[in-house]
């Protein structure tokens, strides 16, 4: 199962498309792992995300990244500082992104998780100002790609992707030009989108 790269979603056709599939029923694999962090700064793309760091201990892979507008600034800086650096889209992306966040953990068995963490985090894409670009889900895997607008402004973007011993969520918070969006790939944390609707075992 592949989901669309984000070049292709950029394009004016993709944004409208909305694919709704049912998520199939499926038992809680563990009690729920982490609490939901204390209420954070109102940014209309930021997403409150648990706490996983109880699970960095079992996972067998973590990525914990949180770049906030300060962060982001430096980042910037030496991108705009490097003569070597070509990644022009990477650096009027940046300048209009408020936040980026990245939680990936890996585990060597089924169920290492709680489902509940993850649907904690769905639930907030219920607002209807969050738009599914694209929805996939079958007994193996499930991913969602969400955006946040405004108007023909973008205020968010959020990936989730979980399949029994992993899962990914990035949540970019700011104004992003979907045209520039593929450019951001394999930065920053961000993992590349075509590798998303694969399954571990395909890649």
């Amino acid at each position: 199962m592949r989901v669309p790269s984000l070049a292709a979603l950029a394009a004016p056709a993709a944004l409208g498309v909305l694919f709704s599939l049912p998520l199939p029923a499926a038992a809680q694999p563990a009690a729920p792992a982490a609490a939901m962090q204390p209420a954070q700064p109102t940014q209309p793309g930021r997403l409150v995300l648990p706490d996983f760091s109880g699970l960095a201990q079992k996972a067998s892979e973590a990525v914990n990244i949180s770049l906030d507008p300060s962060m982001l600034g430096i980042a910037n800086a030496f991108l705009s500082a490097d003569p070597r650096s070509s990644d022009n889209d990477v650096k009027s992306l940046v300048n209009g992104i408020q936040g980026i966040y990245v939680r990936s953990y890996s585990f060597n068995r089924a169920g290492a998780y709680s489902k509940a963490d993850i649907d904690s985090v769905r639930a907030q894409l219920t607002n209807p100002a969050w738009v599914a670009l694209v929805s996939t889900h079958d007994s193996a895997q499930n991913a969602d790609i969400y955006i946040r607008r405004r108007g023909d402004r973008t205020e968010g973007m959020a990936i989730i992707t979980t399949e029994p011993r992993q899962f990914t969520i990035v949540n970019i918070v700011g104004n992003i030009d979907l045209a520039k969006l593929a450019s951001l790939q394999g930065k920053f944390g961000i993992p590349s989108v075509s590798s998303l609707g694969q399954s571990s075992a395909d890649r």
